[in-house]
């Protein structure tokens, strides 16, 4: 791995001669400066272009033809949000938070999804994709940072009393009428294209994971590690289905579960299946104690959002923020247009190498 240094010009002073300047180094422009961290025209420029990437992959926008307008928003919001991931990282390293098992979890997950045998495998894939593993790594790690941060300093603080779940599902009773139904996930162990002696060695397989399940694995970890249907990507989800949309074999035995109870291996002509029952709704109204959890879950999404923002606002207040003229904050307690530009860090200098026109450093 290429060491990178950087070196910030203080003065216009500093000695150096020009031509030694010119000849060895380019210049990036800083557009905002976050305490003792800075934004650059490059970090805004990628930002941008992910939010792209990740709008053309967003089929709901896209059918909805609501991309431009989307875009316009995310666009107007980037600075912004990532002034605030940055605040937000900063206050974790002050909390001395650390993110380095969720960062090794995720990728372990990735790679099982992918079928690949090792982190490295991974790595080699997303260079082939185009991907920095590094850049990756530090996003999921900053990521998981973040919502440590929110999570002690806002979810925890977040208190749902019993009267309030009771007020919502009197008010909002309509909601909680529903037909019968089951959401299930499924765990899949292939056979197709086996001879008779590969099956009995799938059906054992499929045997040691119903095994694993009912001592007690969590169910996802174990499609991660063991299916191979097209459902492993979600954790084996399947969704919802009422009576009448399932094969009668698997409807019979998913209406007899009670929530969180796995069916024995039922063979199919693609293989061996298990499924679990993650949620149940019986016809009609469904009673309060059945859909506490739901509306625990809905009213500490309600406070979140204004305790998040109220949150920021005191980080904001309490950090050094300075944007350049012609970058927008539009978050920012003042307006921004009265922003002047930082006298003391125009530009960032960065050392060329002799590979530097083959991409980043």
């Amino acid at each position: 791995m290429k060491l990178r240094l950087f070196f910030i010009l203080v003065t216009w002073t500093f000695i150096v001669p020009t031509s030694f300047i010119l000849a060895n180094t380019i210049f990036e422009e800083i557009i905002c400066r976050v305490n003792n961290e800075i934004i650059t025209s490059s970090d805004y420029e990628e930002a941008t272009n992910l939010i792209k990437r990740q709008l053309s992959q967003d089929q709901e926008i896209n059918s909805s033809g609501k991309v431009t307008e989307v875009l316009k928003e995310r666009e107007k919001n980037l600075l912004s949000d990532m002034i605030e991931d940055r605040l937000l990282v900063q206050k974790a390293t002050e909390m001395k938070m650390t993110a380095d098992g969720d960062v090794i979890k995720f990728l372990d997950r990735l790679r099982k999804e992918n079928g690949l045998p090792t982190i490295e495998a991974l790595d080699k894939v997303m260079l082939e994709q185009g991907i920095s593993p590094i850049d990756f790594k530090k996003r999921l790690k900053d990521q998981s940072l973040r919502e440590q941060v929110l999570g002690r300093e806002v979810y925890y603080r977040i208190q749902i009393t019993n009267s309030e779940i009771n007020d919502y599902y009197e008010s909002n009773e309509k909601d909680f009428h529903r037909k019968e139904e089951v959401r299930i996930s499924e765990i899949l162990i292939p056979t197709g294209g086996q001879n008779s002696e590969e099956i009995k060695f799938s059906k054992k397989r499929a045997e040691e994971v119903l095994e694993k399940a009912r001592n007690g694995e969590k169910f996802d970890e174990l499609v991660l590690e063991f299916s191979k249907g097209p459902t492993a990507r979600r954790g084996g989800d399947l969704g919802f289905f009422p009576r009448g949309q399932l094969k009668k074999e698997i409807e019979d035995v998913a209406f007899a579960l009670r929530r969180g109870q796995i069916t024995a291996i039922l063979e199919g002509t693609d293989g061996f299946r298990i499924f679990k029952v993650t949620e149940k709704h019986q016809a009609g109204l469904q009673s309060l104690e059945s859909v506490k959890e739901e509306i625990s879950s809905k009213l500490i999404e309600q406070k979140a959002q204004p305790a998040i923002k109220r949150y920021l606002t005191k980080l904001r207040s309490k950090s050094y923020i300075k944007i350049k003229s012609g970058y927008i904050d539009s978050r920012a307690g003042s307006d921004p247009a009265s922003v002047k530009d930082d006298p003391i860090t125009a530009e960032i200098v960065r050392p060329l190498t002799l590979d530097a026109g083959k991409g980043k450093q």
